[in-house]
């Protein structure tokens, strides 16, 4: 009886291992797109939810792009850094933070001129239903982590 336990056990672990593996190895395939194509699958998105016109398209595909250029060239220096085993310094971490929000109050910026008022509306309340979801799956991360510490 206890070698069938045993056995199951070890199955459920090794099933799990193996789609945890699958699961990252899906997700490292995403970071390998071009900004051509993370733009392109972005407007694409924003088109379905909003309704965009061809130049609004065009407008929301370069500042997508732009975006994607950043973000790939910040995520290279990120992978040099912990290359290299060397940890940013506190102003160093401010400026990066200070950066990001001013990346963030620009592109809403452009965002609005792109968009129509009834739109924008749409937008920010998509993002906010995302933004209200992430936090709702990083507290049930954060309090299965909580329970596993009190036991």
């Amino acid at each position: 009886m206890r070698n069938r336990i045993a056995t199951l056990v070890l199955m459920f672990l090794v099933t799990t291992m193996t789609n945890a593996q699958i699961a990252t190895k899906k997700f490292k395939n995403q970071l390998n797109f071009t900004p051509n194509q993370i733009a392109t699958l972005q407007t694409k998105r924003m088109v379905l939810n909003l309704d965009l016109d061809k130049n609004q398209q065009e407008a929301i595909f370069n500042l997508k792009k732009e975006q994607a250029i950043t973000r790939q060239a910040m995520r290279k220096a990120m992978l040099e850094r912990k290359l290299n085993g060397t940890l940013p310094a506190s102003e160093e971490i401010f400026q990066q933070k200070s950066n990001r929000l001013d990346r963030m109050q620009q592109y809403k910026i452009a965002i609005k001129k792109i968009l129509t008022e009834e739109q924008f509306t749409k937008w920010e309340n998509i993002k906010k239903r995302k933004h209200l979801a992430s936090r709702r799956c990083n507290s049930r991360q954060t309090g299965q982590q909580k329970f596993k510490r009190q036991s």
